[in-house]
């Protein structure tokens, strides 16, 4: 059986070290691809561990893609062969040739440099304090649709409980601190750094505080010179697409975020849709596609919350690695709100040969208002974006982006989104539990729940679904028909109706709890137009619970009860 001194582990948990050990086995082949573990119970015996430990080692390496769990089998290692022969990749560990152990902690017990983990993982445990005043009641929630606009058909009337929304809910932000970093920007900071231009880059201050941001939370090695800040990934993805070139062929994930389609679309560039399967973008796909530029989610994807494995990710850095001109874009809009385990490891930190061009931003931690993202360029890149799209001027203001600097030096920034993931967590696990308690719990499945912000609830329809009949296929135009009317949503993208009743179903459903007060939207809505319907009678919704006020849980819960009633009556 397979064993671990504990010994030295410094400070880590007994969870994490055990899940750093197992994975370092894993990825040298010291646990051979295919080959069982040992069950939980019998492993924590064996190590003299909690169970409770064993099973954080084990679902974080199951998240990630390194074990994979067989119902009444038990825990198998995944096949990353590819690793060792994969151009482009990095182990996770440095330093061949040793131990398992000693690759994961040097002799003191300390991290090692490269795996660039602070301390700040430890803070993933840790509870931030409840926000102890609120917003007077009466204010409106400010949530921003998630890439859903008013031409899609259904209703943007003001809701109680907007589940299509990606907002700090009320109370949460923390206007003190953030007033002190602005007072401390404009009576600390000289008139010249405030008042001039801070460079197309963004204020080397901010990119200081970013790269320590990422050293600490996401494990990223990254020179402040690489990193250009703008005025929110629109305004990034665009300069990006004159970086790379309007003539170089983009693929984005099929279903996918719509606004971000848009945006290519906008620039005039070939764009390919390109679909999903259980580990992330489908690589026979990407192959049939000829992208050569592919826009990826890769640790929490939007809208279906898949996180790419490890494997999937060796495929697609060997992908990128095999021509000059084939760049991924990791796009990490939540990398700050895993709700369990540990955050799962960046695309970026494994890239070896700069093929990786990594994306986030501030809104969904401070909020839609805060228009502050950023690029973490390959260092090649970085130097022609200098030489050729250097006359820009930065698109965030200079005192915006000292106090932000000033917000995340403070240990503020990393204080509040602890609040706030401590929040998002009770408000998902008030949301499951009231799931579980409806009506309609019976036919309710629970979908990528472990990542925040949002998760997808699938509902089993019983209502018997005439056949659909395909009236049309043109290009990549896709319509089917029921009852003789077309199903095409306004933008342009197709409601799959592989099941013409699950998708009247759907609307009757979306309508009627927007008549009691509930946005919610299907998970059909994120699909192109050349994406195939999803079959089978489950039709899914995203819940995205970012605005959500843990008081309107209960009531909206309530409001879908009666819309599951109206839709199973309108379509019986």
């Amino acid at each position: 059986m397979l064993t671990y001194s504990f010994s030295n582990k410094g400070e880590l948990s007994l969870y994490e070290y055990l899940y750093r050990c197992i994975r370092a086995d894993i990825e040298t082949g010291a646990i051979a691809p295919g080959e069982k573990l040992p069950s939980k119970r019998s492993f924590a015996r064996h190590l003299g561990v909690s169970l409770i430990t064993v099973e954080g080692a084990y679902s974080q390496l199951i998240a990630e893609g390194y074990l994979r769990a067989e119902p009444r089998r038990g825990y198998f290692a995944c096949d990353l062969s590819s690793s060792g022969v994969v151009p482009g990749c990095k182990p996770s560990f440095s330093g061949a040739g040793r131990s398992s152990v000693e690759a994961v902690c040097s002799t003191d017990g300390s991290l090692l440099p490269e795996e660039g983990l602070a301390q700040a993982y430890a803070s993933l445990a840790a509870v931030g304090q409840r926000s102890e005043s609120r917003l007077e009641a009466g204010g409106q929630s400010a949530v921003s649709p998630v890439g859903i606009s008013d031409e899609s058909g259904f209703s943007s009337k003001a809701a109680f409980a907007d589940f299509t929304g990606s907002s700090v809910p009320l109370g949460m932000f923390p206007y003190a601190a953030w007033a002190k970093s602005v007072r401390d920007a404009l009576t600390r900071e000289s008139e010249r750094m405030l008042v001039g231009e801070t460079g197309f880059a963004g204020a080397l201050r901010l990119r200081k505080a970013i790269a320590d941001h990422l050293r600490g939370f996401r494990g990223m090695e990254v020179d402040p010179e690489c990193i250009v800040v703008g005025a929110g990934s629109q305004v990034l993805y665009n300069w990006l697409v004159q970086l790379l070139g309007r003539n170089l062929h983009y693929g984005v994930e099929d279903p996918g975020y719509l606004r971000l389609s848009r945006i290519y679309e906008a620039n005039n560039v070939e764009l390919s849709h390109i679909p999903l399967d259980e580990n992330g973008i489908d690589m026979a796909s990407v192959a049939e596609s000829g992208a050569d530029v592919l826009h990826l989610m890769p640790s929490h994807q939007f809208p279906t919350g898949i996180v790419t494995s490890i494997g999937r990710r060796y495929e697609l850095l060997g992908w990128a690695s095999a021509k000059d001109n084939r760049y991924l874009v990791e796009d990490d809009y939540d990398c700050e709100f895993r709700l369990t385990g540990r955050p799962i490891p960046s695309l970026q930190s494994i890239d070896a040969t700069g093929k990786v061009i990594y994306a986030n931003t501030f809104s969904k931690s401070l909020g839609p208002a805060f228009r502050v993202g950023y690029l973490v360029l390959p260092p090649a890149l970085a130097d022609r974006f200098r030489r050729e799209l250097g006359f820009y001027s930065c698109t965030v203001s200079a005192i915006d982006q000292l106090a932000l600097a000033r917000f995340i030096e403070s240990g503020d920034y990393e204080r509040h989104v602890n609040r706030l993931r401590t929040y998002y967590r009770s408000v998902r696990d008030a949301l499951v539990s009231a799931f579980q308690r409806s009506s309609f719990s019976g036919r309710v499945s629970i979908e990528e729940q472990d990542a925040g912000i949002h998760f997808i609830m699938g509902i089993s329809t019983d209502v018997k679904t005439p056949e659909v009949r395909k009236s049309a296929l043109q290009g990549h135009a896709m319509r089917y028909r029921f009852d003789d009317v077309a199903i095409e949503n306004a933008n342009g993208f197709c409601q799959p109706a592989s099941l013409a009743a699950g998708s009247r179903w759907e609307r009757e459903f979306v309508d009627a709890a927007q008549g009691r007060g509930v946005r919610i939207v299907p998970l059909s809505l994120f699909y192109s137009k050349s994406a195939a319907a999803e079959p089978g009678p489950v039709r899914r919704f995203l819940v995205s619970y970012g605005g959500i006020e843990l008081d309107s849980v209960e009531p909206a819960i309530a409001a879908l009860e009666h819309a599951v009633r109206v839709a199973d009556e309108a379509t019986r």
